[in-house]
């Protein structure tokens, strides 16, 4: 159902953090409540954009987060919303999107690593742990925790529910 008093104009909601945090769960639950917005999930446009194979290092890692950042402010810029959720944690990426995109709300989801590892719902944390992964943000290849997100959500204290909530509260007032 639709919220009252949230701007239909051109947006970008980036839902950011690291694997097992809570992303694509959240950008599903908020999808029914802004309707015709649109949906990227960083895995989804791996594959999309033929991806797939790229790197995981640092730099090929921020190569691609660049590409969505601007595949994002392509879309606001036509009055779309975007909800995008991706690991993308680069503070280039971040200030490039405030500089750039238009009504940019930085949602940073947070967790501990054992819950992280515990929810592993792609198993990316056990091949890591047993060797079969390298380069995994966040283990062995360092990321960027958001600066000044708009939003801040500890996933293993709030339900996916009261991150909901939380995050329409937020478009409310912006």
């Amino acid at each position: 159902m639709p919220v009252s008093g949230i701007s239909s104009r051109g947006r970008v909601i980036w839902l950011t953090g690291l694997s097992g945090a809570g992303k694509s769960t959240l950008a599903r639950a908020l999808m029914p409540h802004l309707p015709g917005a649109v949906l990227l999930d960083g895995d989804d446009l791996r594959a999309v954009l033929g991806a797939e194979t790229s790197g995981f290092d640092r730099q090929s890692r921020l190569r691609l987060a660049m590409i969505y950042a601007r595949f994002c402010k392509l879309l606001a810029d036509q009055g779309h919303t975007v909800v995008i959720a991706t690991i993308s944690l680069f503070h280039e990426v971040h200030a490039w999107n405030r500089a750039h995109v238009p009504g940019y709300l930085e949602v940073w989801l947070e967790s501990p690593e054992e819950v992280r590892r515990a929810r592993d719902p792609k198993g990316l944390y056990a091949a890591a742990a047993q060797g079969e992964m390298r380069q995994m943000a966040g283990q062995d290849t360092p990321v960027d925790v958001p600066l000044a997100p708009h939003l801040t959500l500890d996933t293993a204290a709030l339900s996916p529910a009261q991150c909901l909530e939380a995050l329409l509260k937020l478009l409310r007032e912006k």
